[in-house]
């Protein structure tokens, strides 16, 4: 019985911090093996059937359907296929410098290499997918191929994601992300009437723990942070246009002029008429 394989080469002509190598799936024969061996970049396996045993320097994982495990770059690894049940799996190679944040994220480590997803037919599904859409070049290809890749990456966040966890559940760069991820949330919607209970259900948080966390890492609270993006913009504004008070108060997400005014005033120790008198650009 001979192994059915196949791969496909990903171009790699976008430059989007994330890059795609190659993709492709093998049904393996029994006792099939690869290495010890390692890459100079990221290679992550899915298993479809069967069961198989992925071994780095200091462990032996015993995989079956369901579960992923990923080779991390200049790491040498080895596994194999199952003598009596011979595995299938998916595979695909990756880099950039997005990549090594992405795995830290999803909990993927040198240490905890391997993951049990799930939701394995949804993930089998965007694989297969991905295989398909890989057999077309260009740059189409490409974006699509990473779409269904980041699909793979949102199965294991989901997993790890929601409010009933308890705090001390999440890691590090899991607080990291929940707060980069806010802070991105409130620079992008700044002129919209968001909260910080809005906020906080963006990043998948309950907002007590939430604000609690903001602070810790940020050293002042949500609202306060919101505040303080809306002054600076409105300060742009106010330098660098002629634009009515008004007007700059709603391009900053305030509706009423009066309450936006006492509000600069009260963090910049001027109206915003006063700062603009002593402040604006020549236009």
């Amino acid at each position: 019985m001979a192994n059915h394989y196949m791969e496909h080469y990903i171009n790699g002509g976008l430059e989007l911090g994330f890059n795609l190598h190659y993709c492709g799936t093998e049904q393996c024969v029994p006792s099939h093996s690869y290495g010890p061996a390692m890459r100079d970049h990221y290679l992550l396996h899915y298993v479809v059937s069967g069961t198989g045993i992925f071994s780095t320097t200091d462990c032996e994982y015993r995989l079956k359907p369901g579960d992923s495990f990923c080779m991390f770059p200049n790491r040498p690894v080895s596994y194999r296929a199952d003598g009596d049940d011979p595995w299938t799996y998916y595979w695909i190679g990756f880099g950039g410098e997005n990549a090594a944040n992405l795995l830290k994220l999803s909990q993927i480590t040198e240490l905890s290499p391997t993951h049990a997803h799930a939701e394995p037919k949804r993930v089998e599904a965007l694989f297969a997918e991905l295989l398909r859409v890989s057999e077309d070049d260009g740059l189409a290809s490409e974006a699509s191929c990473l779409g269904l890749l980041l699909q793979v990456f949102a199965t294991y966040l989901q997993s790890q994601a929601g409010t009933s966890l308890p705090a001390r559940r999440h890691t590090k760069g899991r607080r990291d992300f929940y707060i980069s991820q806010a802070i991105r949330f409130i620079q992008d919607n700044y002129q919209k009437h968001i909260t910080v209970p809005l906020i906080a259900k963006q990043v998948g948080l309950e907002r007590a723990y939430f604000t609690k966390l903001f602070h810790a890492h940020v050293g002042i609270a949500p609202y306060e942070f919101l505040l303080r993006y809306r002054i600076e913009k409105a300060i742009l504004l106010l330098g660098q246009t002629n634009l009515p008070i008004q007007i700059i108060a709603n391009s900053v997400g305030f509706d009423n002029a009066a309450y936006f005014g006492k509000l600069f005033t009260r963090h910049i120790g001027q109206s915003p008429f006063a700062f603009r008198k002593h402040n604006q650009t020549l236009l």
